[in-house]
């Protein structure tokens, strides 16, 4: 039975994975209103300005750590009666979320302390727009695994 990470990081569609999920980050940052997402709109538009491509290196470098998060639901909607992985996602949407942030969490702490403070610091809203965007992260997923 493949993997998630298999599906995804499979080189006929990986770059596109790549691209469709910087797309997703940008809309999804885009459409957010709202004073506390000036912040998270201010500081994309900055690192975009100062380092062209960042995102989509960030993409690519934990893309196959993300895979692997979501590869325990991906095997359980595998043997459940669910059709669909975007909807078998959206029902599972916090244990998604979690394991998500949990990759970011363990990078983080690889990261200077200017980082980790500013994560920390984010954190919370984080979790939100993760939770935020994971009906456009389950759509994602599921063109793939068709």
């Amino acid at each position: 039975m493949k993997s998630l990470a298999d599906i995804l990081l499979a080189p006929h569609q990986r770059e596109a994975v790549i691209e469709d999920a910087v797309k997703l980050i940008e809309a999804h940052v885009d459409g957010r209103g709202g004073l506390r997402c000036v912040t998270l709109k201010t500081g994309l538009t900055m690192l975009k300005a100062a380092r062209p491509g960042l995102l989509a290196r960030a993409v690519e470098r934990l893309l196959p750590e993300f895979a692997q998060a979501l590869n325990p639901l991906y095997q359980e909607f595998r043997g459940s009666p669910d059709r669909d992985f975007s909807v078998f996602l959206q029902k599972h949407s916090g244990r998604a979320g979690m394991a998500l942030l949990a990759v970011a969490d363990a990078r983080v702490l690889q990261a200077s302390a200017t980082v980790q403070t500013t994560y920390n610091r984010m954190r919370g809203l984080a979790a939100a727009e993760v939770d935020a965007a994971m009906p456009a992260l389950s759509r994602l997923l599921r063109g793939y695994l068709d």
